[in-house]
């Protein structure tokens, strides 16, 4: 029971479309992250973070809290174990601010910079949510893409109606000109100009090419094959010729690590893993419609 548990730890979805993934798109990598902001001393306050996005910090680093939690819930059932829970903290200068950015200052004058690669125009983002907004806040999603680090689209999406069940969102793109974006940064606020500690904001499964859902990830399981399972120095994947589709295959830890990422080149591909340890992974493999995840053994 104990090595089921792990290995649902690390079932990852992300969504790749072209050239560019919305980074860690339903929330199941996560990681240490440390408040050693200014006049901080070790040992330092250590919180959970979604992996490739970062939130709001206190104002000083002797209180504890943060504006992004881990909700132990996915949605749709089956894609995962876990969504992001966005809420601020008002009282001690934290803003219910989620980014999809992993630099120690995402913004430059209240603007996002660029954070995730893109090569082609999406035409909306679908994710899936639910919000709690509180005395007037505003619920807040928030996407920039940029063409040589300036903005040349801002959509945006704003509620302030409570939504208490998960729901589909759809957000189509606006462009203020016919570049393609080469970047892209997402932001979540639970509020603008007003914010209260008590409004609170859940986002799943983020994607440009569609809304995620546990039936076509299956689907394409059924379509790829990886054999010898358990495996020594390197192992075959064969993909059905109706769902192949210059797909990127990763491999990750029982921890929830990438240790390794490839682009499969043709229907039947062998993978070295010599540079891996003996243990049990996660190998998924994705394209723009749909993801598989299945359990690797290495055996030495």
């Amino acid at each position: 029971m104990k090595n089921f548990t792990l290995i649902l730890v690390v079932l990852i979805v992300f969504s790749i479309e072209a050239n560019s993934q919305i980074p860690n798109s339903g929330f199941e990598v996560w990681e240490d992250y440390f408040d050693n902001g200014y006049g901080c001393n070790p040992p330092f306050n250590t919180y959970l973070k979604p992996d490739l996005w970062v939130g709001s910090l206190p104002y000083s680093c002797e209180t504890y809290s943060f504006s992004l939690e881990r909700n132990n819930e996915s949605y749709p059932l089956g894609t995962g174990m876990y969504s992001l829970k966005i809420q601020a903290d008002i009282p001690n200068g934290v803003r219910g601010v989620a980014i999809s950015s992993d630099a120690p200052d995402p913004m430059t004058n209240w603007i996002p910079q660029p954070s995730f690669e893109m090569g082609y125009r999406p035409e909306s983002l679908f994710l899936y949510y639910k919000c709690f907004p509180h005395e007037g806040d505003s619920i807040i999603a928030n996407i920039y893409l940029y063409k040589d680090g300036v903005v040349i689209g801002n959509p945006y999406w704003l509620t302030t109606q409570t939504v208490p069940e998960w729901t589909p969102l759809e957000i189509p793109m606006t462009y203020y000109n016919t570049e393609i974006p080469d970047s892209a940064t997402i932001l979540f606020v639970t509020g603008a100009y007003i914010q209260h500690s008590e409004s609170i904001l859940y986002v799943d499964n983020l994607s440009f090419s569609g809304f995620v859902s546990a039936n076509s990830e299956k689907l394409l399981d059924k379509n790829i094959n990886i054999y010898p399972n358990p495996a020594n120095e390197f192992f075959t994947i064969e993909i059905d010729e109706s769902v192949y589709n210059n797909q990127t295959l990763y491999i990750f830890n029982i921890v929830g690590e990438l240790v390794k990422i490839e682009q499969i080149q043709s229907i039947k591909h062998n993978i070295n893993i010599e540079d891996l340890h003996a243990g049990i992974y996660i190998v998924e493999i994705d394209n723009v419609e749909c993801s598989s995840k299945q359990k690797l053994i290495i055996k030495r």
